[in-house]
């Protein structure tokens, strides 16, 4: 049957570079999944950032599994990165068994 709980990650940074770089990897990695995001515009200092929202799935459905798979992918690969100037938070959240936290985190 499945139960409720959201996954999200956000992405930050100041270097137009990582960010874009990052936001072409998560499209790739999320592509048939659910769609990402687009970079918000610089407020201050030139940070910009962008959502991997949840995928609406419960957990232990085919989609849930492929998010969760997606998700390991990418902050996976963030962490491979050199030079790599994103940071991130993956939260879970509205889950039906009261499991609300940070993750992960850069």
């Amino acid at each position: 049957m499945g139960y409720m709980r959201h996954h999200a990650i956000v992405v930050t940074s100041w270097d137009k570079r990582s960010i874009n770089t990052a936001h072409q990897k998560a499209k790739e990695l999320f592509e048939g999944i659910l769609e990402i995001s687009n970079i918000t515009s610089e407020v201050t200092n030139g940070y910009r950032s962008f959502l991997i929202p949840p995928d609406g799935s419960k957990e232990g459905w085919g989609t849930s599994d492929l998010g969760n798979e997606a998700r390991n992918a990418f902050i996976n690969w963030l962490k491979s990165q050199n030079n790599n100037y994103c940071d991130y938070a993956e939260v879970s959240f509205a889950d039906e068994y009261g499991y609300n936290k940070l993750l992960r985190s850069s």
